[in-house]
């Protein structure tokens, strides 16, 4: 019974011993959050540190809003300025020039119906040379009243300024009428281009006039391009018809017969390629003319240039 007792005892004392061991074997501690995250912290530097600035970059001020500001400011000036610029190219391009005859004649009709329209300024000369005469006797003793009738001389000059918007109110002293030359009208058209301007040089087809007590008749085609013509004995008409110079001495020499007929008509005009304004413009064509009063008979020929330059808009 003692050692029973005895058995007891010790296995009572071994069970405590070892609760007690158990107690005092303090578990694994787990680190706390805040400690992870230092750890994690002090990992990430490691492995992949953040660029500090040096030193020098350090001293280097930050741009201050206001410099800022002024530096966008002067960006979007240059831009609104480089915007402005293409704009004005534009405006000046110069258009592409005429190519066919079409187009060529379209061009010089507007230009000098533009002139005509606005009561351009201009000065103007005309007169004609290269005078040779072929005539009886009895006309040739009035070889200066001849000159007169169809220019020729340097007597017979004629020159004319225009003020601009101050044309006169006579319709026939305007000098420069419209034009309305056609494709039928033309043998030939080009357009020259040059340092923004187009000169135009279109050839004429040739034309004649009748005149005498029972017929007046005029087929010419040089009258259509805008110089001064008209059917009555006037100073200023560029075009000396049979019409017109029939109209000086039927009252002296009702009989008188009148032949005219013109040829070799060239036009040459410059037109601002950008505006499409006449600058300048040249008619130049020979000139024949037989004139028959009963008494005498003869033919006086010369070349008659008319100059338009100078134009004022």
């Amino acid at each position: 019974m003692k050692k029973l007792i005895s058995v007891l005892l010790a296995l009572t004392f071994i069970f405590a011993f070892t609760a007690c061991g158990a107690k005092e074997e303090a578990p694994t501690e787990e680190p706390s959050s805040s400690e992870e995250a230092v750890a994690t912290d002090s990992q990430v530097y490691e492995e992949d540190p953040i660029d500090e600035p040096s030193s020098e970059e350090a001293e280097q001020p930050a741009e201050t809003s206001e410099e800022a500001s002024e530096a966008a400011s002067e960006a979007a000036s240059e831009a609104e300025s480089k915007k402005d610029d293409a704009k004005e190219e534009s405006k000046v391009e110069t258009p592409a020039a005429p190519t066919n005859q079409a187009e060529i004649i379209a061009l010089y009709n507007s230009a000098v119906n533009n002139a005509y329209s606005k009561k351009a300024g201009f000065s103007k000369e005309r007169y004609t040379d290269n005078a040779n005469f072929d005539m009886s006797v009895a006309l040739r003793a009035f070889k200066s009243l001849v000159e007169k009738f169809v220019g020729i001389g340097e007597d017979n000059r004629y020159s004319e300024k225009v003020t601009k918007g101050q044309w006169d109110s006579d319709s026939r002293r305007e000098y420069l009428r419209k034009s309305t030359l056609s494709a039928s009208d033309v043998t030939s058209a080009k357009c020259s281009p040059d340092g923004g301007v187009y000169t135009l040089t279109i050839a004429v087809k040739g034309g004649n006039s009748v005149a005498n007590k029972n017929e007046q008749k005029t087929n010419a085609p040089i009258d259509k391009c805008g110089i001064c013509v008209g059917n009555e004995d006037k100073n200023y008409y560029d075009h000396k018809t049979a019409e017109v110079i029939y109209d000086a001495i039927d009252d002296t020499y009702s009989g008188a017969d009148i032949k005219e007929s013109y040829s070799n008509a060239v036009i040459v005009a410059n037109v601002d390629a950008v505006t499409g304004e006449l600058l300048a413009l040249t008619v130049t064509y020979n000139i024949s003319v037989a004139i028959d009063i009963g008494i005498g008979s003869g033919t006086a020929t010369g070349t008659t240039h008319i100059i338009y330059k100078d134009f004022k808009y």
